[in-house]
């Protein structure tokens, strides 16, 4: 496996756990997320429900841990009403609800102290090995492991010299032994280092913690019911397991029957570990989400837990990892965006698997005050890290996606027709799970239930399962509703009224008009309504609507389009810099057509590039466009990536003469930290390289933005430097090079349509899902493709553009093994289900 060759390593201890140390107020602006916690630089070890964290120091190692299902599930005070206006700072849009963290296992171990850190991480096998060496040379390593199919985590010490160590768990408001932040919850403001309240200045939902110690183990929950919508509950236990050993002419075999049972009145949380010796943690957790009794179970599987059980849980690990990097690889000639790329798909395999708890913007909770609300921000960032998982065929991380909007559509669309007084489905921006509301935000928004439905279609449609299709179609169906319902006809155009590309305020809307016809949102739309009566079609559905939704895709509002010279006056809703745009251009892209945000409202925006996201991840421009089309979304692309570099030149030279003006030291960060609102936007740099290379953009250039960002701004466990989002970062490399070796979302599969060749000329991908229910591999050498192989899973016609232009293709079937010679720009190959074909050049 090509997994087996990259690891990600981190040569010092975390220094963002738990608050993230990312302010996210704007400079106070956004109060409520002042002292608030984002993502974190820890490695992350996962099963898609249990998570944790590796933090700390030397002395001090400890594992944060939580379970996507642990939530304070509050929904926010006037959910029922949804908020758009100045009204949420009178009655609050931001509830209580948010992740939890559960707390931190700390190891105590006073040989270590001021000792040197050094971790890896193993993608292949989702192993983690903390080495620790202290003044004296002497090592203590911690081989980590999330146990794939069952919440325990194992923690096996190996040291070169004898140790001793002592083991305790804190809860989240509890600082010490390497942790100074936390925040309290219990209005005590005791400490100047602990954050005084939770949201909004409030105090919600007090948790009940409980912890005990006996039997060598530690013990305890932490529990939400007061002030919720739901109760939940985790508990947890951790010890070390117990030496397996014949007593009193008791064989080995016997004395297994008591697994790791210690004398319960035994209070000591204390081990020595010889020299060469090694020693095995268990940490066992459980959640109300999964059993009745939590405490309990979770207290039993560490008390009675054995090591021939933990050799077994280790044996099911392997497999289940074993089993995921089969399903897709590639290879790469760039070993560091090669690494990139395996660990994305590690991260979003740790942290994404159960169906109906997906894991929060942040992607793990360590604080208890996570920047909004740590919820699911359905206006880009929750759909944005799913988008790469479904072409690698890794269904089981990207189907979490759909559970917050599966759980809300009742009430959303009451809430459609008491808003807008009409029927479907309409959302607001911050949701929770189980039906939770936790930012009852609207923002004059209309597209982000239509948003997730792309999602949706995309996964039906790479995968053509009509499973699937049944259990998202209720909720494509209501989206379609609202949308035949919202839409305002005019001399046979559907426009989009009301609906802003960007968050406006009423003092927004009041000040700049109510916005129509957003670029993005017009995208969505035709690809919804031009993909839907298929989906339909295929479940024998709506036979009646499918006329009325296809004429919906093809009479929508044009894209809203012009130059840059046309805008100088309103290039923007906001004051974002004090520079006009057509300074740092040349003249000569001042008058190419380019696409604004907006029909009506704002026309473009130097930090917030949504004026591609029509392209991606609507999929309503590509390489099969109309060349006109098409050269209109290069531009756009192309004019950013200009304005990003010459706007990140002037700042960065700014940032120079002020440092030389104060005659002091003051900090300038790298060249690259100045350049935002294309490749390095913190906003939807996670979509604009895909973008580029849906457009054709130059691959030399895309590749070079993604080195750099990856250089400069990446941290070892998969996010980004300044950039408080979290998981969407994990689809930005993945996606890219996706994209760049294989398209199909147009009905044609195109291989290596957008790639350096001259520059990368080596590379393969293996098992990709195309468009259709096709799986396809196909390999690039010195700069050519050697062969291609489809296999496809429903029997449907594959389309191909031809891998090898102006030359003959030999297509050979896997069937009956008979061979034909095509020669075109395209070629339709019949397939029946479950049939490959190899193609190569004649």
């Amino acid at each position: 496996m090509i997994a087996e060759r990259n690891k990600a390593v981190f040569t010092q201890p975390p220094e963002s756990v738990p608050d993230g140390n990312v302010d996210v107020s704007g400079g106070g602006r956004w109060k409520i997320w002042q002292n608030a916690g984002t993502k974190i630089d820890a490695p992350i070890l996962g099963n898609g429900d249990l998570l944790a964290a590796v933090a700390g120091n030397a002395r001090y190692p400890q594992f944060w841990f939580t379970t996507n299902d642990f939530w304070q599930m509050e929904s926010a005070a006037n959910w029922e009403f949804f908020h758009d206006n100045n009204s949420a700072k009178c009655d609050p849009a931001v509830s209580g609800g948010s992740p939890r963290p559960v707390g931190r296992m700390v190891f105590d171990i006073p040989a270590m102290e001021d000792a040197k850190w050094y971790t890896e991480q193993n993608f292949a096998t989702a192993e983690t090995i903390t080495i620790l060496t202290n003044s004296k040379g002497e090592k203590c390593a911690l081989k980590s492991w999330m146990a794939a199919d069952e919440n325990v985590l194992v923690v096996e010490f190996k040291t070169e010299a004898d140790l001793d160590l002592e083991f305790d768990f804190y809860f989240p408001d509890e600082t010490g032994k390497g942790c100074d932040k936390a925040v309290d919850i219990w209005g005590s403001g005791e400490s100047e280092k602990i954050q005084n309240g939770m949201f909004v200045g409030l105090v919600t939902g007090r948790p009940l913690q409980v912890k005990k110690t006996g039997g060598g183990i530690v013990s305890g929950y932490r529990q939400f019911s007061d002030h919720v919508d739901m109760p939940t509950k985790v508990g947890f236990a951790g010890g070390f397991l117990k030496k397996e050993k014949a007593e009193n002419n008791v064989s080995a075999e016997k004395s297994r029957e008591f697994g790791n049972a210690y004398d319960l009145c035994d209070r000591s949380t204390r081990r020595r570990i010889k020299a060469g010796e090694r020693a095995t943690f268990i940490l066992a957790v459980r959640s109300w989400a999964k059993c009745s009794r939590p405490y309990e179970y979770a207290f039993s599987r560490t008390r009675w837990i054995t090591a021939e059980d933990v050799e077994n849980l280790r044996t099911r690990h392997l497999a289940w990892w074993k089993r995921f990097w089969s399903m897709s690889e590639i290879s790469l000639d760039d070993p560091v965006i090669e690494q990139r790329y395996y660990l994305s798909k590690y991260m979003l395999a740790s942290l994404a698997r159960d169906p109906d708890y997906p894991p929060n913007i942040l992607g793990i909770s360590t604080f208890d005050r996570p920047a909004w609300n740590g919820n699911y921000k359905i206006n880009y960032n929750h759909q944005s890290p799913y988008l790469n998982l479904m072409v690698s065929g890794h269904f089981e991380q990207s189907d979490p996606h759909d559970a917050p909007y599966l759980k809300l559509m009742e009430i959303s669309d009451e809430m459609c027709k008491r808003l807008l007084h009409h029927e479907g489905l309409y959302y607001p921006l911050g949701l929770g799970p189980d039906g939770v509301v936790s930012e009852a935000l609207l923002l004059h928004m209309k597209s982000p239930a239509l948003h997730g439905a792309l999602n949706m279609i995309y996964r039906y449609e790479i995968s053509q399962d009509t499973r699937y299709a049944w259990k998202v179609y209720p909720y494509l169906r209501g989206v379609a509703e609202f949308w035949e319902k919202d839409l305002v006809l005019r001399d046979g155009v559907y426009h989009v009224v009301g609906d802003g590309m960007h968050e406006r305020t009423d003092r927004n809307i009041r000040e700049n008009g109510v916005p129509e016809d957003p670029v993005n949102t017009l995208g969505y739309l035709k690809t919804f309504f031009t993909r839907l009566p298929k989906i339909s079609e295929a479940l024998e559905l709506d036979e009646e609507k499918r006329t009325k939704w296809q004429e919906i895709a093809k009479n929508l509002a044009p894209y809203p389009k012009g130059s840059i010279r046309e805008i100088q006056d309103n290039p923007t809703l906001w004051k974002e810099v004090d520079v006009k745009l057509e300074d740092l251009l040349p003249q000569e892209m001042l008058d190419k057509e380019i696409y604004y945000d907006e029909g009506v409202g704002g026309k473009w925006s130097f930090h917030f590039p949504g004026n591609i996201m029509h392209i991606y991840p609507g999929n309503a421009v590509g390489l099969g466009s109309d060349q006109k089309e098409l050269e209109v979304a290069r531009n756009t692309v192309h004019i950013h990536s200009l304005v990003e570099n010459k706007l990140g030149e002037l700042e960065y030279k700014k940032a120079l003469e002020r440092a030389a003006d104060e005659k002091k030291e003051t900090v300038v960060k790298h060249a690259h930290f100045y350049k935002a609102g294309a490749f390095n936007a913190s906003n939807l740099s996670c979509l604009f390289f895909t973008a580029a290379v849906r457009t054709g953009y130059d691959p030399d250039i895309i590749w070079k933005e993604m080195r750099d960002m990856i250089t400069y701004r990446g941290i070892p466990n998969g996010f980004l430097k300044e950039n408080p989002h979290g998981i969407e970062q994990l689809n930005t490399i993945p996606d890219a090079i996706q994209e760049m070796m294989l398209q199909s979302y147009e009905g044609v599969i195109r291989i290596f349509p957008v790639w350096p060749r001259k520059k990368h000329p080596n590379a393969s991908f293996r098992n990709f899902r195309a468009w259709g229910g096709f799986e396809v591999s196909a390999s690039l050498k010195d700069g050519e493709i050697e062969k291609v192989t489809v296999l496809s899973h429903k029997g449907n016609t594959c389309r191909v553009e031809n891998p090898w232009p102006e030359k003959s293709v030999i297509v050979k079937y896997g069937y009956s093994g008979r061979e034909e010679v095509c020669f075109g720009e395209y070629l339709s190959i019949e397939l029946q289900k479950e049939e490959q074909v190899l193609l190569s050049v004649l």
